[in-house]
């Protein structure tokens, strides 16, 4: 909608996505990855039984299902809606990290 002012949480992918306005229109600008691989991240094998999807593990991690983008941008998976094989490794940023970044209050 034409210049209605849009709050998102903290949390969101989308949080910190510049916001331009184009001719009354609310268009969300190309965003730097908040959150890239690194060393301190935890290697997590996807196991046999049930928490095979981003949210679940990013429930199991976090506290919160909300944060399964995190999971995805850091390992590239570009369809987030398909499980992740099991047996997989996977990277998983520490809450630590989520939390210097401003993406997870801990």
């Amino acid at each position: 909608m034409a210049g209605q002012r849009i709050e998102l949480p903290a949390y969101s992918m989308f949080a910190t996505t510049p916001v331009y306005d184009v001719a009354g229109d609310i268009v969300f600008g190309l965003m730097a990855d908040v959150v890239v691989p690194d060393l301190s991240d935890q290697l997590f094998v996807v196991p046999l039984a049930g928490v095979n999807r981003l949210d679940l593990i990013s429930d199991e991690f976090y506290g919160t299902p909300s944060l399964w983008w995190v999971i995805a941008r850091v390992n590239n998976i570009q369809d987030a809606l398909v499980a992740v094989p099991v047996g997989t490794t996977i990277r998983i940023p520490t809450k630590d990290r989520l939390a210097s970044l401003g993406v997870l209050n801990v």
